[in-house]
């Protein structure tokens, strides 16, 4: 609950995208981990890392025991084996066992990503429309000009979006 829960208040995730994370999407180095929210990896705090990569380890050791190999093996699985948790299920649980209200928590964060990140940038680590990430940059009156000079003055080459993000 402390990994879904910390996902909403610091990456404004919502469950049903948390319940379809895969320990895939997980990535440990000697020093650091990350999660792919989307196509970028985000570099974890050494806090939520540590509780993600606890909970990775806990769900490899449940796979061995109830392999299903066809089927993806969640962050967050459900009863059944091969199946992830149920957003809903996952929704009261942080409402009631954490506190986190989802739509609150989920504005907060963005809102405070918006203000740090330009657009098309929260856009592609979230995996939200552009257009909402522009939304959400206007609300938290977020300036793009200093993003659209460092883009005219380093444009993007071919290996763009290669390196994970730290964020």
């Amino acid at each position: 609950m402390r990994v879904s829960g910390a996902l909403v208040l610091l990456y404004g995730q919502v469950p049903s995208r948390l319940v379809e994370l895969t320990l895939d999407q997980v990535t440990t180095t000697d020093t650091d981990t990350y999660l792919a929210l989307h196509e970028q990896p985000v570099l974890l705090p050494p806090s939520l890392a540590t509780l993600t990569t606890q909970l990775t380890a806990q769900n490899r050791q449940r796979e061995r025991t109830t392999s299903c190999s066809d089927t993806p093996t969640w962050l967050f699985p459900g009863a059944r084996a091969g199946s992830h948790l149920d957003r809903g299920h996952l929704s009261k649980l942080l409402n009631k066992e954490l506190g986190v209200f989802i739509r609150p928590a989920r504005g907060a964060a963005l809102s405070a990503l918006a203000a740090d990140l330009p657009a098309p940038v929260l856009a592609e680590l979230l995996g939200i429309s552009i257009s909402t990430a522009t939304r959400w940059g206007a609300l938290s009156a977020r300036d793009e000009a200093d993003y659209v000079a460092a883009r005219i003055s380093n444009p993007p080459t071919q290996s763009v979006g290669l390196e994970p993000v730290r964020g």
